[in-house]
This record gives structure tokens, sequence and C-alpha cells, in this order.
């Protein structure tokens, strides 16, 4: 009598299990095919991109009717150029314009310069940089405000004058229209890098610097002779410290 062969049950638990992973291979590829959309990654704008900061150009500018007190300026005076300066000192570019109404030709005017001269170099402003115009004949006098000073009454006043850059942003912060408790992209919210572009614009000491870089200061020659004769000679081409500049390291850090 002929027995007849059954599989094994290890065996139909296998095949049962090969078919099952399978069936399910292909309902997740069908669903992948359903479901996911892949898309193109678009780059993202830089901080600086978003938000530039803008260099603009200014005209500072001071009326001011000087008196002299003897050779020279009043007290009053002598305060408001020293102030406007020191102004020019720290945020100006290029000359300290001195505009006067016409040509001088008294000796009180010659004096006001005299005297408006001994105040800036005193102040520290270079002989170079201040330069004395004449305002152009016929030409309608300039919006200003009232004259600062004690200057007689309808005379036109000085005008003090320098350049000086100023930055800022446009864009205005405070777009939080995106819930950046659930974002699956990933991406910068949209306020991202704008506090960091307005507080570099108000605080860089001469914004100038964002639009182009300062040129390089000269080298000090004298120092890279005696550099480079030292290394010509096998000797130390470092500057030596004295006793007081060595550092030593503490007991406690031991």
């Amino acid at each position: 009598m002929q027995m007849k062969q059954y599989p094994s049950r290890h065996r139909m638990t296998v095949n049962g299990l090969r078919t099952a992973l399978a069936v399910l291979a292909v309902t997740i590829g069908g669903c992948q095919q359903d479901s996911m959309m892949l898309s193109q990654a678009e780059p993202q704008p830089s901080v600086r991109d978003k938000f530039p900061i803008s260099v603009t150009k200014q005209q500072e500018t001071m009326p001011l009717s000087p008196v002299l007190v003897g050779k020279k300026l009043g007290n009053s005076d002598t305060r408001l150029v020293t102030d406007f300066a020191g102004k020019f000192l720290k945020d100006g570019h290029g000359q300290l314009a001195v505009v006067l109404p016409s040509v001088p030709a008294s000796p009180q005017a010659t004096g006001q310069m005299a005297a408006i001269n001994e105040v800036l170099e005193n102040r520290g402003v270079p002989a170079s940089r201040i330069e004395w115009r004449i305002a152009t004949p016929g030409a309608p006098s300039p919006s200003v405000a009232p004259a600062a000073g004690g200057g007689a009454a309808g005379s036109a006043p000085l005008i003090f004058s320098f350049t000086r850059y100023v930055a800022s942003v446009e864009r205005e912060c405070g777009d939080w229209e995106k819930d950046t408790s659930d974002d699956p992209d990933n991406q910068p919210w949209a306020n991202f890098g704008c506090a960091s572009q307005h507080n570099l614009a108000a605080m860089v000491a001469d914004p100038l610097d964002i639009k182009q870089p300062r040129p390089t200061t000269p080298v000090d020659v004298d120092r890279r002779t005696v550099v480079i004769k030292a290394y010509r000679e096998g000797e130390a081409t470092s500057t030596e410290r004295t006793e007081g500049e060595k550092g030593t390291v503490s007991e406690v850090a031991k």
C-alpha cells in the first residue's frame, strides 16, 4: 500500500510566511506609488538675500553764525563746532566742508575762519580734511534750520557739512504666520535671520564696511627689515617678552 506524503508543518509555515511578505510588499508598493509625491527641492534664499542691508549716503549739516570774542569763538559757538567735529571724526567720510555765503573780504570774516580752524585743530581734525568753500553766486539760499550761535540778525550763516553712511534693513521682523512647531519640510521660518541683520546694521561701526572693504594699512618697513635680517642670520624672529609679560599656570588649575 502506497502512503501519501504531506508537507511538513514547518514547510507550510515557511511558504505561508513568504506568500504573506510578498503580498505585503506589493500592497506597500502600491500605497507608495499612490501617496508619495517626490518634488524638486528648491534652494532657500540666504539671510542676506531675504533681509538685505542697504547702505545710503547722508549729508550732515549745521548752520552757524559765529560770534568772535576777541580773536576766538565764544563758548557757545566753540561747543557747537567741537561737537560737530567729533561727529565728523567718528562717522565722516571725505572732507569737513565749511561753506561761506560770500568771499571773505572783511577782517571779521577772516577772523572767523581763523578761529574756526583753531577749534577744529584742537579737536583733532587734520588740516588736510578741512575744506572752505564759497556759495555759488546767484544761487538760491539753501533751506536750513535757524542758525545756531549769536550772529547778527539776517546775516547768512556758515554751513558746516560732511558725508556719512547709514545702514538699514528695509524689511521689518514679526512675520509669525507659519507654525514652527509643525514643519515637516524642515525649512527656516520667515523671520529666520531678520533680527541678526537688523542688529548688524545698528551696531556696525562704519556702515561703508558693508558696502566695500577698507584699504589695507601700509606695512611696517622697519619691522620687516629687522625680521628678515634675524631670519637670514638664524636668530629668533619673534619679539622677546619681559618677565612681567610672561604668564604662568596657576597652581589651582594643576
